[in-house]
């Protein structure tokens, strides 16, 4: 017997340009400012940032409830505002490109 209906329900995949373009406008965005700060509530840039991280693109610390700053361990404080920095390829850590000048 032929049933007309099916109970499967396709689930597609996302666009991964979202992901892609979010994850490039963050870089974007870090290299042109030197530092940016990051909500501690905002997941996805956090996201987004740890993988950057990982590429050796971006230094993650973490602002403490004094103010200091603390390099982040991986897996560490999402619950904490974070800093995110350009490394320091040449020079001191968070030295914006251009001079500061966007482009």
């Amino acid at each position: 017997m032929l049933e007309s209906e099916s109970n499967v329900v396709a689930f597609r995949p996302r666009k991964a340009a979202d992901k892609q373009h979010q994850v490039q406008s963050l870089l974007e965005r870090v290299y042109a400012a030197g530092s940016i700060p990051v909500r501690a509530d905002d997941i996805a840039t956090k996201t987004a940032a740890m993988m950057l991280e990982a590429l050796g693109l971006l230094v993650i610390e973490q602002v403490l409830t004094d103010g200091t700053i603390d390099p982040v361990i991986r897996g560490q404080a999402t619950g904490r505002p974070w800093r995110l920095s350009k490394p320091a390829f040449s020079g001191p850590i968070g030295v914006p490109d251009a001079m500061g000048f966007s482009a």
